[in-house]
């Protein structure tokens, strides 16, 4: 945290102030008059963005469910890109931090990011030998500036259990937003009768539904979690809360995230959930999974005919007509398109094909297209090499998320944030690339900074 500023500070700020007001007065005089009031909400916000970089972090992890809606509504971020935007606001939180001498890493996380650097530096090579240097070298821009940011940034922001725990509370009020967003788009389509078309997919400001439902499956596992380590009436209320957020996951079409929900929870239960409260965690997921078969039966065709005709496939309309497209099928043929091509030669083998290497394989060639597998992605474009320094990373990863084991003891905070970083694993096997997945290496690095606080709320720092 910042400390209290002195007088110098104070007066500085004063002055500020008192400059910001004067340009205000100007430019609402000049342009318009809403500036006056505009310009100084906008910088206080900002500034409260800075102070508080937990929200920053989350609201780029949120970032593919609002990003459309902002850049429909404000010209501005049709040219001014609102992810770079707030990752620079963190970059100047990590400015701040510098200056004060609060830069610093706990000696648990230095082999893990020496592992993610040197796979970064890696990802950054095989750009010079990428057979889609355009999307390849657009891709390891965005992993070097977003996934790093989001990756490294908690271990140095959250330095105490206040600090994840408020993280926390506002991934529930921001979550709570998504899910009161999503209910009232239901209840408006059923009023004006459009859940009756041939096919829909519900989502809110526009956003695609894959991302948004992954986001809704996060949301269930956490309050899964709360529910489980709550008693009686509590836990009943857990219950009866996972309910509008399964029907918004099923709205929106998605299977790959409902599959993940679960796999994520059953994973989470068998290795990580502490005896106590198992038998109450596969009750929990035995009664979800009943209430979406439910669902299957009572939601209209057209809301849940994806998942229950998945081996169908969707009819899609085109310019040449209705056609038959299966997804399942299409990611399988990806599959295989990626390790037969990373068996295809030595070279590709040892180090694959660089950087977005994947759309080579089709016609268009330089796009943005890749495996919807992260493993595969990483074993065809980086070869056995990417995929042993990815492997290191989740090695040291798993060796710190096991370590509560030594102390027997898991919180609810540290256990609320394993379960989403799991259900993002288990995403990123169906759908997305390394940058569409980055919120999961924020989810990561949260849930082994919280048990390390867990152990040691006091960690030694180095710098």
């Amino acid at each position: 945290m910042l400390h209290s500023i002195n007088f110098k500070d104070q007066l500085f700020l004063i002055l500020s102030l008192i400059f910001l007001q004067i340009a205000s007065t100007f430019l609402a005089l000049k342009l318009d008059p809403i500036l006056f009031f505009l310009i100084p909400f906008l910088l206080l916000f900002f500034y409260y963005l800075i102070i508080k970089p937990q929200i920053t972090l989350l609201l780029i992890g949120f970032i593919s469910i609002i990003k459309g809606f902002f850049i429909e509504q404000f010209e501005i971020f049709q040219t001014l890109d609102l992810t770079l935007l707030l990752v620079v606001f963190i970059w100047i939180s990590l400015l701040f931090y510098f200056l004060k001498g609060e830069l610093v890493f706990p000696n648990w996380s230095i082999k893990l990011i020496t592992s993610f650097f040197l796979f970064t530096l890696f990802f950054i090579f095989s750009g010079l030998y990428s057979v889609s240097p355009n999307y390849g070298w657009l891709k390891i821009l965005r992993f070097s500036i977003l996934s790093s940011t989001l990756f490294i940034t908690p271990i140095i922001f959250l330095k105490n259990n206040r600090d994840s725990k408020s993280m926390l509370d506002f991934f529930k009020i921001i979550s709570t937003m998504i899910l009161v967003g999503m209910l009232i788009n239901l209840i408006y389509l059923f009023y004006t009768g459009e859940l009756i078309s041939y096919l829909i997919r519900v989502s809110i400001l526009g956003a695609n539904p894959i991302a948004l439902s992954r986001t809704l499956a996060t949301i269930a596992a956490m309050v899964l979690v709360i529910g489980i380590r709550r008693k009686g009436f509590q836990h009943f209320i857990s219950l009866l809360i996972l309910i509008p957020i399964l029907l918004a996951i099923v709205s929106t079409g998605s299977r790959g995230p409902l599959l993940s929900l679960f796999l994520g929870m059953l994973i989470f239960t068998i290795l990580f959930e502490i005896k106590e409260f198992k038998y109450r965690s596969f009750f929990s997921i035995l009664v979800s999974i009943l209430f979406v078969m439910i669902l299957f039966n009572i939601l209209p065709e057209n809301l849940t005919s994806r998942f229950v005709n998945f081996s169908q496939g969707d009819n899609i309309l085109s310019s040449t007509g209705f056609n038959n497209v299966n997804t399942i099928n299409s990611r399988f043929d990806f599959y295989l398109m990626s390790i037969n091509t990373w068996l295809s030669d030595f070279k590709t083998f040892f180090i694959g094909l660089g950087s977005g290497g994947f759309s080579s394989l089709f016609l268009w060639r330089d796009f943005r297209w890749y495996p919807h597998n992260i493993f595969l992605e990483i074993l065809v474009e980086l070869g056995v090499v990417g995929l042993i320094l990815i492997s290191s990373l989740i090695y040291f990863s798993i060796k710190q998320l096991f370590s509560y084991k030594n102390y027997n003891y898991l919180s609810e905070n540290s256990a609320v944030w394993i379960s989403g970083t799991l259900v993002m694993f288990f995403s990123a096997q169906f759908s997305g690339d390394l940058n569409d997945n980055r919120i999961l290496l924020m989810f990561l690095s949260i849930s082994l900074t919280s048990i390390n606080l867990d152990k040691n709320p006091k960690l030694e720092k180095i710098v």
